[in-house]
């Protein structure tokens, strides 16, 4: 059968934009017609293989004069409503980077642009790409830890806290709206609802400020808007409690991203850092007696499990539009995590639980 050959163009060229042209173009079939951003392109971090295609600083003259299937949005936050709606309305298909929005209500009015246009929305939740996570999902799903009782989430990074590292677009809430909330806390809460399924009924959380600036690359020295620690509590269905801690400022850790869950069989974790192993302790044998000095042991995934593998994020996309079933987040799943922030902001205003809408 013959591919069916899909025009590609990319709207943002920071760092974030060579994990989507990378993934993308991997893809038979697919063929790069245009970056746009409104930086001077001597700033943009592209691959050098990417050097000689068409550059343009206003993605709308980009998307008329390029006409593309499938636009990547890969600008900061504040952006992303805007150039996903823009790239609908020129006929394409539009996979954005996480947080799928600012504000619930950008998010619902991206996901009703694109039911309208009948285009597919993918984001790039990409943990659901991670072995680890994926097996989690079958075990509970298969009821292995019989009925959930409880969830711990944590999130953890240091690069805002070293002083080396350089203010950035980050760090401003008036482009990315969120820190580590949106940034670290949208995969966390994305992560928790594959793994589980269970639906967010109400939060509550707090988030500080605990870096008030920073240096960016020429020296000068700028405020951070954005949060540097959230913590947050949610119930899910059934009256599961799950607890939730991230941040950008502790020392020592890269990119720590671990969640863990009991139910009445046994309790399971998955480590971002390890992709093909799982923390597991499950059976009725085993979880009939009480342990005291021993943790969740750490175990390798089956080979076989791990061979099957899944297409990643974000190009699993393309397998979508040319008509394959197959298992990617959309707009629907960046919806529910971004009600689930909005709460979260709501119950930071009110110092009261809020309902997940």
């Amino acid at each position: 059968m013959e591919t069916q050959a899909l025009r590609y163009a990319v709207i943002g060229a920071g760092g974030i934009a060579h994990y989507h042209l990378n993934d993308i173009l991997a893809k038979p079939g697919v063929t790069l017609v245009g970056i746009a951003d409104p930086a001077d392109p001597k700033h943009w971090r592209v691959p050098a293989l990417h050097q000689t295609v068409p550059r343009f600083t206003d993605a709308e003259i980009m998307l008329r004069e390029t006409r593309p299937d499938l636009v990547s949005i890969c600008t900061p936050n504040k952006f992303h409503h805007p150039c996903t709606l823009l790239a609908l309305r020129h006929g394409a298909h539009v996979t954005c980077e996480k947080p799928l929005a600012l504000t619930v209500a950008e998010a619902e009015a991206m996901e009703s642009a694109r039911a309208a246009a009948g285009k597919l929305g993918g984001i790039n939740f990409s943990y659901r790409n991670n072995a680890a996570f994926r097996f989690a999902r079958e075990l509970i799903a298969s009821g292995e830890l019989g009925r959930l009782l409880r969830v711990n989430t944590v999130y953890l990074q240091s690069f805002l806290g070293a002083p080396a590292t350089p203010h950035t677009w980050r760090n401003d809430a008036t482009l990315a709206g969120f820190g580590a909330l949106g940034d670290l806390g949208v995969h966390m809460i994305d992560g928790v609802w594959f793994l589980t399924g269970l639906v967010y009924r109400r939060v509550v959380g707090l988030a500080q400020t605990l870096i008030p600036e920073k240096t960016d690359a020429g020296g000068i020295l700028r405020p951070v808007t954005t949060d540097t620690n959230a913590t947050w509590l949610a119930e899910l269905t059934g009256g599961v409690v799950a607890t939730f801690e991230t941040t950008q400022i502790a020392p020592g850790y890269g990119n720590f991203f671990r969640i863990e869950i009991s139910g009445e069989r046994g309790t399971l974790a998955v480590h971002s850092d390890f992709p093909e192993d799982i923390w597991l302790r499950a059976g009725a044998t085993l979880t009939k007696y009480a342990t005291w000095k021993t943790d969740v042991p750490q175990q390798k995934l089956p080979t076989d499990f791990i061979g099957r593998g899944a297409p990643a994020t974000p190009g699993a996309i393309v397998h979508a539009i040319r008509g394959e079933k197959v298992d990617y987040p959309t707009f629907a799943d960046g919806l529910r995590a971004q009600r689930v922030l909005g709460a979260i902001l709501d119950s930071m205003q009110s110092g009261a639980w809020q309902a997940v809408n």
